[in-house]
């Protein structure tokens, strides 16, 4: 009787051991897409995502300035990358900020008036083309007006919102950023330029937009 119990009891000590086994298993097979949502949703907080950006961004003007065949895509990869960017920070960031920070209003303004005139300047840019007159003059002009803005950014708005915001909120926000992201235009657009315009934008812009680099890139190849 004595060693039934011991046995029985061994038995159920095995069970979590198990089943944490199975748990394991089964996490590594999920589906690539499943991980990867699940990365996102618990992952990077959304200072962490915009600052990585900018040092993207950064490098994207240095390579959008060479010369050669990859001119074109590295110009073509620089311009999605900040639309995508400050469709998100319009849409999510910056609102965020108005709320939840002091002198908030004030601050997404600035941020938001840097923008207004950056997409100007990158209006321009994307009608010159990596093969236009003043390509690289107008490109080193839209370079400056969006160092200083990021800059600003990451010194004014992005520390303040590590202090005034929960750890778990600035990752939600990291991840509704990057779902944003992942469907809005890939070009500038002169009306787009505040919360409202950029999520009514996003369903509409952001697939044509889309289509558009699809067929230029069938084209070109």
């Amino acid at each position: 009787m004595g060693t039934l119990t011991k046995q029985a009891a061994l038995k159920t000590a095995t069970k979590p051991s198990l089943a944490g086994k199975a748990t394991a298993r089964t996490a590594a097979t999920a589906p690539a897409w499943s991980r990867r949502a699940m990365r996102a949703l618990g992952g990077e907080n959304v200072v962490d995502v915009l600052t990585r950006q900018h040092r993207q961004i950064r490098l994207g003007f240095l390579r959008a300035a060479l010369p050669g065949p990859w001119r074109r895509r590295n110009f073509d990869r620089l311009m999605r990358l900040l639309a995508v960017h400050e469709a998100a920070e319009e849409a999510h960031v910056h609102p965020v900020a108005r709320r939840a920070l002091r002198h908030g209003r004030e601050l997404a303004a600035r941020r938001r008036a840097e923008e207004k005139q950056a997409k100007e300047l990158l209006i321009a840019l994307w009608h010159t083309g990596p093969d236009g007159a003043g390509y690289l003059r107008r490109l080193n002009e839209v370079r400056r007006v969006v160092s200083r803005h990021a800059a600003r950014e990451e010194r004014e708005e992005f520390q303040a919102l590590r202090k005034a915001i929960s750890l778990p909120r600035l990752r939600m926000l990291g991840a509704e950023v990057k779902f944003a992201q992942a469907y809005a235009p890939t070009r500038p657009h002169r009306w787009v330029n505040n919360e409202a315009t950029n999520k009514l934008a996003a369903p509409i812009l952001g697939p044509v937009d889309r289509a558009l680099d699809a067929l230029r890139r069938r084209s070109a190849s």
